[in-house]
């Protein structure tokens, strides 16, 4: 693996953020189903509350304390790998919405993951697994609105 400093992760961790914000966003002017709409506006903000933990550790230099203590997610129920629409327009199902959300936050998961075995052994590692569960916990939550939709349309 090739070496990467805690600055250089910190600020790619800050535009992942940034980019998961800005595509929320973008999926949420193109969505015409409220509920839906709120759900991606939920999710955008907590791409926000990311970016300022991120934002705090880089201006200074310190990651103790930053980040949910969560010890604890939801098992994943795969729905995360469905097949994905390939555009996106304003008429996706509620159901196509989430299963977006949930591959995108899968996605960030998998980033945290991988950054926190390039720190493995550090306190940094424990604050990319943190950031992790963060994103594991988002998609869950997702998940668990996926599941009772379909449940209720069954």
């Amino acid at each position: 693996m090739s070496e990467i400093t805690l600055k250089k992760a910190l600020e790619d961790a800050l535009d992942k953020e940034q980019k998961a914000h800005d595509f929320y966003m973008k999926l949420c002017e193109l969505i015409t189903d409220l509920g839906a709409k709120s759900i991606i506006k939920e999710l955008a903000e907590e791409e926000i509350k990311h970016k300022e933990m991120i934002k705090t550790a880089i201006e200074t230099g310190k990651i103790e304390h930053i980040g949910p203590e969560t010890k604890f997610y939801t098992t994943d129920l795969g729905i995360a790998q469905m097949v994905l629409p390939q555009v996106i327009t304003e008429d996706l199902s509620v159901q196509d919405v989430l299963r977006i959300a949930m591959k995108h936050e899968d996605n960030s998961r998998v980033f945290y993951e991988k950054l926190a075995e390039k720190f493995k052994g550090t306190e940094t590692e424990d604050f990319f697994k943190r950031m992790a569960i963060e994103e594991a916990t988002h998609r869950n939550k997702i998940q668990n609105i996926y599941d009772d939709i379909i449940y209720e349309e069954n």
